[in-house]
């Protein structure tokens, strides 16, 4: 694709072809590494002039560096390689969910700048409590991480479906609570391209690309916490659905007869295997009120390794719910890898084992894995998702007047 010269071509359609030139640039080197110019050229369809234009601008914008160079090329002289830069802006991602906000700020190769978790004890899941508590945290982050970046983008993971800047959260109580806008307020000075996403759709985000060096194109990620969510990938591609609800596999129906679930429903997996219906059979829901998630989910780990009967009981019956949920799963996207992310991750040993035992035979059963990045895969995936909107549209860098805050 050549950048486009027709005098007739409005300035608009010339900077949004600008645009996507340059990202295919970015992205190229972020998924390829070091490479050449011609690699660059040869790998994204772009003409060798347009390539030489666009690096200059992205070296210009401290993007992109140049990183020596490689051995010999056809004519027997060495290519000049070229790998991202971007230590000058910040991408960030943060996570709500019914007991804490949790920060994470990375460069554009992905350097951590800061990561932190901390409860914010707003009990009501008031939005805009919520939306303060948020802003709070993000702006001691960008303080603690310090510098001179850019902070270009920040995406926040949330527990619902959220649309147009509202959220819809059975967790929280929300029904279509304005949760970007109070945000937004809330963060006073700018912060970039501020956008909200499914904490599932973001986890499943993540695992992901810890898992396709290895070659998996087609993922189901779950997970569990005090609800319970996921995400689906499809052939390399996340898939969000119409109404962005794909993979709420936490409100798929395992028992018809079961009790009521907030969304509607009966039966619904969240009602059998959510962490406060687990800590509530083992005997642990006032450990949750009491030391929170982590202490109370730590607690069953230990009593789990000890062999305590209830608590295997307990998840073998997660298992077999959470068997109905992957079976059909199986049969309509057949997905090379099931992960298991949330707490799910970190009683995976237990899960898995009666997962595969119970099962029933499939035409191909997938890999089950626990989630490497357990409850903070949400978080990872939103400072991923921000990094990818600085690469999208880096337009946002090079041509402060097309739209850079910060």
């Amino acid at each position: 694709m050549k950048v486009g010269s027709d005098s007739r071509q409005a300035p608009a359609d010339v900077l949004d072809l600008r645009r996507r030139n340059l990202s295919q640039v970015l992205h190229h080197l972020r998924d390829r590494g070091r490479s050449s110019r011609i690699e660059v050229a040869a790998d994204t369809g772009l003409a060798a002039g347009a390539v030489t234009s666009l690096i200059s601008e992205l070296i210009d914008a401290e993007l992109v560096q140049e990183a020596g160079l490689s051995g010999s090329g056809a004519a027997g002289r060495p290519r000049r390689l070229l790998t991202l830069a971007g230590g000058s802006v910040a991408a960030v991602g943060v996570q709500v969910d019914a007991e804490t906000v949790a920060v994470r700020i990375i460069d554009l190769v992905g350097r951590e700048l800061y990561s932190g978790r901390h409860a914010h004890a707003v009990s009501d899941f008031s939005d805009d409590a919520l939306a303060r508590a948020a802003a709070a945290h993000i702006t001691s982050a960008l303080d603690t991480a310090g510098g001179d970046r850019l902070t270009i983008a920040v995406t926040v993971a949330v527990p619902g479906w959220p649309h147009e800047g509202l959220v819809v959260s059975p967790t929280l109580g929300w029904a279509g609570n304005p949760f970007l806008d109070d945000l937004r307020t809330h963060l006073g000075c700018p912060t970039g391209a501020l956008s909200l996403a499914n904490d599932g759709n973001l986890g499943a985000l993540a695992e992901y690309q810890l898992l396709r060096p290895t070659g998996v194109r087609d993922l189901v990620y779950m997970e569990g916490g005090v609800g319970i969510g996921g995400g689906v990938i499809v052939d390399g591609r996340q898939a969000f659905g119409a109404a962005g609800a794909a993979g709420e596999f936490g409100h798929v129906v395992v028992d018809p007869q079961g009790p009521a679930c907030l969304c509607g429903q009966r039966g619904c997996l969240e009602r059998y295997a959510s962490l406060p219906v687990l800590l509530e059979r083992t005997g642990l829901r006032a450990q949750l009120r009491e030391r929170g998630a982590n202490a109370s989910l730590a607690e069953l780990v230990r009593l789990a390794r000890a062999g305590t009967l209830p608590v295997l009981d307990a998840l073998s019956d997660i298992a077999r719910h959470l068997n109905v949920v992957t079976a059909a799963a199986q049969m309509i996207i057949n997905p090379h890898t099931i992960v298991l992310g949330g707490y799910f991750a970190q009683v995976a040993p237990w899960l898995i084992s009666a997962m595969t035992r119970q099962a029933a035979p499939l035409i191909m059963s997938p890999n089950i894995r626990p989630g490497a990045l357990s409850v903070d895969a949400p978080l990872h995936g939103a400072a991923l998702s921000a990094t990818n909107a600085i690469l999208d549209d880096p337009l946002r860098i090079t041509r402060p007047s097309s739209g850079r805050t910060g």
